[in-house]
């Protein structure tokens, strides 16, 4: 038994180079294991990244398109408000039925008559009617409408009727009777152009 525990003893630093064998095989084996899990990991990361890359880009892009569309946003919105000054701020009904009634009397239209109607609130300005009745010839119509046209304010005949009437007295030029709305604008004071950002 004492040799056999010699020999033990004798050999024993192989047992002990086998032990650390093993040893470092288990720790390589282990290695190995965390080495593949962090590249698999890896190649996971590397597609999170470029996915991430591309999100980036596309915000990016989003962004300065943003930066461009506000700008036109701000330029449409300036020129809306910029028309909407050009309407006057209130509907003098004694200055635009004085109006009326000068270019009336310059075109010897005769029986006219206008009377105001009603205000109509829209999202940018406000219009109120003005009713027409009146008799004279087809061109002096035509002339009144071209002056009215060419003014100043800006006006809209919202209907128009010409007819020629029963009591048509012959002569060098036909007679007929005018009904029409005549609409005269003013700004929305209430109105705010909005831009959405």
């Amino acid at each position: 038994m004492k040799e056999l525990v010699n020999k033990l003893i004798g050999n024993a630093h192989w047992l002990i180079l086998l032990y650390g064998l093993y040893g470092t095989w288990v720790m390589y084996d282990e290695h190995q294991v965390q080495l593949e899990e962090i590249i698999s990991r890896g190649s996971g990361l590397e597609e999170e990244i470029a996915a991430a890359e591309k999100k980036v880009k596309e915000i990016v892009e989003f962004s300065k398109k943003t930066t461009e569309y506000k700008v036109r946003v701000e330029e449409v919105a300036k020129s809306i408000e910029t028309v909407q000054k050009q309407l006057p701020a209130e509907t003098n009904d004694s200055q635009i039925l004085t109006f009326f009634q000068s270019e009336i009397n310059a075109l010897n239209i005769k029986d006219a008559n206008f009377t105001p109607g009603k205000e109509e609130k829209s999202v940018y300005y406000i219009s109120k009617e003005y009713t027409l009745k009146a008799r004279g010839t087809f061109l002096q119509f035509l002339i009144f409408f071209e002056r009215i046209g060419n003014s100043d304010r800006i006006y809209n005949i919202k209907e128009l009727r010409l007819t020629t009437p029963s009591d048509n007295v012959k002569g060098r030029f036909q007679m007929i009777s005018g009904e029409g709305i005549i609409q005269a604008f003013r700004y929305n004071p209430d109105f705010r152009v909005d831009r959405g950002f």
